[in-house]
């Protein structure tokens, strides 16, 4: 889950930085006009994405990833028992409400351990909203297929998908972790776009 927590979490930041950049763009008639840079800053939000997004959803026997976390859950759903998420929540100021949690993960009120049904189709989602992000990935980035993917997806498809991960995410670190959060987007502890109010160039006579 650390792991998990820290990948999906760069995905976050990064959605959220490259769309950031997008509006400054957007609300910025002087700046809108060709650029390398701005080619090369698609590019690689591209590349860094669809990447982060295969990585989720390998399955194979090294991966650390979500798909993976998922379908292990989803083979041994007992591992997850109410016992277990007692535990977690003995001794807090919000115990009385172990059960009714609880409940929320199984297939009926009162069952010993999440529902398997309920993983698997958190992995179904999952891997239908990411499958063209992998296609892509594993074709066009990790390398070059003499097979291209027959549809390439978009950057809402991109988004999406980030956005899927994120709350799926939020909802198995309440199963581990018995603690409430509402997405892995942080709060910013300082203004980065302040490094947009100046310019960067600065003029001098090779210029």
């Amino acid at each position: 889950m650390k792991s998990i927590n820290e990948e999906v979490t760069h995905l976050v930041i990064a959605k959220d930085i490259f769309w950031s950049v997008q509006n400054l763009i957007r609300t910025n008639n002087k700046i809108q006009k060709p650029s390398s840079f701005y080619r090369y800053l698609g590019d690689t939000y591209i590349a860094f994405i669809a990447m982060g997004i295969r990585r989720q959803i390998k399955v194979d026997g090294q991966s650390i990833s979500f798909a993976r976390l998922l379908s292990e859950i989803e083979c041994y759903p007992e591992k997850i028992s109410r016992q277990f998420f007692r535990e977690l929540y003995k001794g807090s100021s919000v115990e009385f409400l172990v059960d009714n949690d609880f409940n929320r993960f199984c297939e009926n009120p009162g069952d010993p351990h999440i529902s398997s049904r309920m993983v698997h189709e958190d992995l179904t989602q999952l891997r239908q909203i990411a499958c063209l992000c992998e296609d892509f990935a594993d074709k066009m980035i990790a390398h070059r297929d003499k097979k291209e993917p027959k549809i390439l997806p978009t950057f809402e498809d991109a988004n999406n998908t980030i956005d899927i991960l994120d709350k799926l995410y939020v909802k198995y670190h309440l199963i581990f972790h018995a603690e409430s959060m509402e997405s892995l987007m942080p709060v910013y502890q300082y203004d980065w776009k302040q490094i947009f109010d100046y310019p960067w160039r600065l003029k001098t006579k090779s210029n």
